[in-house]
């Protein structure tokens, strides 16, 4: 995945039938993996109250996930007054604004092209149906954006993430690990997550280049979400806001106080024996859960 892509994406929780569905669609079984996420923030919570998450995955390295851009004066919005401004996307920016999905999309308005995007303009905003991130890879990149966040000059030597975690004090707060069965359909990847404290959820998602093609990748998202017969009727949580609600109360509460996750729907107590295509209970009913757009609404 390049560094400073964006992901768009949709959690949902998997029913009977739902790999049948998808090989019924085409999608093919990308593979099975495990492995495990350890996720890093200041004691005081700076990175994740301002929706940043740092993460180190076993066999993948580290990455950051934050919002593309501040947005401006909506409700959850990860912007937090007086902080730095995350950056637009630097790398792997740019490409049409058009992402041609297995189940065609359909094109943006005559005029939509990357070329109309004025700097410094609010950036259009998605249907409240989907999360958005961009995905920094790159290690200076990474450091950069730590940085900017906690507003602090990188020391010399920063040149690794590692290192930059120790200098800023960042300490482990999560730690799991997640089997996962991928699905891809074109250009959008379906994964099927059962983590080890016993929660099992699933997403669509595709991943772009540019804000400016993100409602094209939402089309898609949102035409397999009808391909598969999901009715968007209960909103279902991530991993970690699960993970946070059972193991770390008080920051889960945090981050519900500074507008970062919204109350989200309590999750089973206990569904260690839900494997991927089992249904998990989320709420008061089951099937296909909208996670809002504006930015930490569900955490990743």
């Amino acid at each position: 995945m390049p560094s400073g892509s964006i992901e768009v994406e949709v959690k949902f929780t998997a029913g009977p039938g739902t790999e049948a569905r998808l090989a019924a669609l085409g999608a093919a079984l990308a593979g099975s993996s495990s492995f495990r996420d350890h996720y890093y923030d200041t004691p005081d919570l700076r990175l994740t109250r301002a929706d940043h998450w740092l993460r180190l995955r076993q066999g993948a390295g580290w990455e950051l996930k934050c919002p593309p851009v501040p947005r401006r004066g909506a409700r959850g919005s990860s912007h937090v007054p007086d902080a730095p401004s995350p950056e637009p996307p630097a790398e792997g920016a740019g490409g049409p604004s058009h992402v041609p999905g297995a189940l065609s999309p359909e094109p943006p308005a005559e005029g939509a092209g990357g070329s109309s995007h004025v700097q410094d303009a609010p950036s259009p905003e998605p249907p409240t149906v989907a999360t958005t991130y961009q995905e920094l890879t790159s290690p200076h990149t990474i450091v950069g954006r730590l940085c900017r966040v906690l507003g602090v000059a990188p020391a010399p030597g920063w040149d690794q993430v590692s290192r930059a975690v120790a200098g800023l004090g960042l300490h482990e707060f999560a730690s799991f690990v997640t089997r996962r069965r991928s699905y891809r359909l074109g250009v959008l990847r379906v994964d099927l997550d059962q983590a080890d404290f016993g929660y099992t959820v699933a997403e669509v998602e595709a991943v772009v280049g540019a804000q400016e093609e993100v409602p094209a990748a939402l089309e898609g998202v949102m035409q397999l979400q009808r391909a598969l017969g999901w009715d968007g009727a209960t909103r279902v949580p991530g991993k970690m806001s699960v993970y946070l609600q059972r193991h770390r109360p008080q920051h889960y509460q945090a981050l519900l106080r500074a507008g970062v996750l919204a109350g989200d729907p309590q999750p089973p107590p206990h569904d260690n024996a839900s494997g991927p295509d089992t249904p998990a209970q989320c709420g008061p009913s089951k099937g296909m859960g909208l996670a809002e757009v504006e930015m930490g609404h569900s955490a990743p």
